[in-house]
């Protein structure tokens, strides 16, 4: 049945806000209803995000966790749309005044066009969703005058405590990635593959022990989980994907 739910929802984009919300519902009150902090902050991020309540739950948990272990890095979110989730680890670490940056990545035009290694369902879904001689989706496209609004209207996080990056990352990232230093949180949302091999191998050398690492979408596009899985083997590493939702996963370095 959910494998069923997923192959129907990358063909349909309604499909997926029609089953978001109602998830969030469910979830909102099952993870935050009762706990005050995240019933205020979760609600305040929900018009900028497209991730779950257990999605924001995840990053809000680590971003805590990390606080409270003093870890040092920067928090690092790859693939933002309008800013929602990543104001979630902002947002920690202006509460406990740790003085961390919250670094943001977007190309503010949508997704670039999958690949082959993507799979078929990623070919639809961009074929269905294309605009334009860019070719890029426009389903995603986020806005950084938005990501701004919960940051700093919303939020009250101080301006000099964020790094907004616009741009494809392939542009983006491997010229940050000295800039940023070390690492204590890198959360990927890029959902192809090339978006997410990127990612990975320009910047999980900068990820401290310890650290975590995000995958917004291994379960469910397949270059995500090939991106990921390739590196993995590549560097002869064995962590333990742990489940955040039915696409969500996250690793402990």
């Amino acid at each position: 049945m959910i494998a069923s739910l997923q192959e129907r929802a990358k063909r349909n984009p309604a499909l997926v806000k029609a089953h978001g919300e109602y998830n969030f519902v469910k979830d909102f009150l099952l993870v935050a209803a009762r706990h005050p902090e995240k019933r205020r902050l979760f609600l305040r991020v929900k018009p900028y995000t497209m991730s779950s309540v257990r999605r924001l739950d995840n990053v809000y948990q680590l971003a805590n966790a990390v606080e409270t272990a003093q870890l040092p890095g920067a928090f690092v979110e790859c693939g933002v749309w309008n800013g929602g989730c990543g104001a979630v680890m902002a947002y920690v670490a202006k509460r406990a005044n740790s003085g961390r940056v919250t670094w943001f990545f977007d190309s503010f035009e949508g997704l670039p066009e999958p690949v082959a290694l993507d799979g078929t369902n990623a070919a639809l879904y961009a074929r269905s969703r294309t605009s334009g001689e860019l070719k890029t989706i426009d389903q995603c496209v986020g806005s950084q005058e938005r990501v701004e609004e919960v940051l700093f209207d919303r939020l009250r996080i101080d301006r000099a405590a964020v790094q907004i990056r616009k741009g494809w990352f392939q542009n983006t990232i491997p010229a940050a990635a000295n800039e940023i230093g070390p690492i204590a949180i890198l959360r990927l949302d890029g959902d192809w593959y090339e978006s997410t091999k990127v990612c990975l191998e320009n910047l999980f050398d900068n990820v401290v022990p310890n650290g975590y690492v995000i995958i917004d979408d291994y379960g469910f596009w397949e270059g995500c989980a090939k991106a990921v899985d390739e590196f993995l083997e590549r560097r002869g590493l064995s962590v333990t994907l742990e489940p955040i939702d039915y696409a969500g996963r996250y690793f402990q370095k």
